[in-house]
Parts: structure tokens; sequence; C-alpha cells
């Protein structure tokens, strides 16, 4: 009996642990990222020296990899973030009736399209390693609240659909909801102004490696 009550407190403990630690990577997810990259760009930059692919050179097929993967990655954002009706309502229509992280999954292809742009090994390492990991742990909060937020409707919306894979779901649901409010509401003009930006900056490493 009393290694069955040991074993309970220590898994009671492990769990606490776990939680505990999830919650700060959580709270600090912004500045890992912001850390981790701006590391990896003063590496790449100062160390590796690495000469970027010119973004508009459209006939290297990498480019046109790297762009598709943009610009599905900013079309699923941008789908998500005009159906996501923050707070109000469980969201399950959209590209929400296919799969429960929608926002994620396009800010994810999107990163990889820049590191591929990039040619940078390490930053794609990061974000397949640490990166993930760390927006797992934002994820599995997010769906805590929302579980809290509404009981009734998650657990079955939750066994439903898949948290990242999308899965078929009826064009119906999925073309339903999306506003130009909603867009502007949830503010994902930003993260269209951020890869105009990106792009921008690229170019310019670009031409700053390779007029040396």
């Amino acid at each position: 009996m009393a290694s069955i009550v040991d074993e309970s407190n220590s898994t009671a403990r492990t769990y606490r642990w776990a939680r505990a630690w999830s919650a700060w990577i959580v709270r600090r997810r912004i500045a890992i990222s912001l850390i981790g990259f701006s590391a990896l760009i003063v590496h790449n930059v100062a160390v590796r020296q690495t000469i970027p692919l010119n973004p508009f050179s459209f006939q290297h097929p990498a480019v046109w990899l790297s762009w598709a993967l943009l610009l599905l990655g900013l079309a699923i954002r941008s789908w998500a973030a005009g159906t996501l009706d923050k707070s109000r309502s469980l969201t399950t229509i959209g590209p929400y009736a296919a799969c429960r992280n929608p926002l994620y999954a396009g800010s994810f292809l999107m990163m990889l399209a820049f590191c591929i742009l990039s040619r940078d090994g390490p930053t794609m390492a990061f974000i397949c390693g640490p990166l993930a990991l760390v927006y797992w742990a934002q994820i599995r909060h997010e769906e805590n609240w929302l579980r809290g937020l509404f009981p009734d409707q998650w657990p079955q919306y939750q066994a439903a659909v898949p948290r990242l894979f999308p899965r078929p779901a009826p064009l119906q649901r999925l073309l339903s909801g999306w506003s130009v409010a909603e867009w502007k509401r949830n503010r994902e003009y930003r993260a269209v102004l951020a890869t105009a930006v990106g792009i921008v900056a690229i170019y310019g490493w670009f031409l700053m490696r390779t007029a040396v």
C-alpha cells in the first residue's frame, strides 16, 4: 500500500511539474522565439555568412517552393483569421472544420518558406525542434482554456477534428463564416505586412551578400 501511495504522489508531482514548466514556456514563448531567431540571424550573417536565395529569381525551384509555402500559409492564416470569433463562441466552421489550429499550421508553413529562402538549415532545425515544442505547449494551453470556456461543445469538437493535420470536411462548412470585418478585428493584416517586410529583408540581404 505504501509503495502505491508513493507512486501516486510521485506521479502527481511529475504532473504538477510538467504543468508548471508548460505554463512557464507559454508565458515566455515570444521571448524564446525572438531570442532564438535573433541568435540564428547573427550566426547566419556573421559566422556562416550565408548567401540567401533571391526571392524574385523564379527560375529556381526552391524559390517556387518557398513562395508556394508562403502563400499557402498566408492564405490559411487569413482564412482562419476571417472566421475566428475569439472567446465569443467556439469556431467550428471555415478551416476550423478541418483542423483545430489552422493559424499555427499556416504560421509554420510560412516559417519554413522563409528558411528555404534563407538557405538556413539551423533555423529550420530550431523551428522543427525547440520552437515546435514551445508552440505545442501553447496549443495545449489554449485548448485547456477553450475546454473550460465551452465545456458543452469542446469534447465533441475535439473528438471530431484533428489538432493540426486537416481532415476532409463538408464544403458548406469550409466556406462558411469568413468576413473582412473579422479578418480586420483579428489584425491579420499584420501578418501580410510582416511577410512583405520579410521578403524585402531577404532580398536586401541577397543584394548585400552578392555585392561583396
